[in-house]
């Protein structure tokens, strides 16, 4: 049986984050930012993750962000 990290797990909160935020403002795209990356915060704080894998999750991060 594999187990997900803590990686793991905050990636696919900031997902689901992200999916949350783009429809529940669907025409505010800094609000949707905004979010995403206080979210990045708030998971690297909680899990206390090293500098390499903040940086991974906000690259990840950088994928989620709205299209202009």
């Amino acid at each position: 049986m594999k187990t997900n990290t803590d990686y793991q797990s905050a990636k696919a909160f900031l997902k689901t984050t992200a999916k949350t935020a783009k429809s529940e403002y669907k025409n505010d795209k800094p609000a949707q930012r905004m979010i995403i990356n206080d979210t990045v915060d708030f998971l690297c704080k909680n899990y206390q993750f090293s500098d390499y894998k903040r940086d991974l999750l906000s690259l990840y991060a950088c994928k989620l962000h709205p299209k202009n």
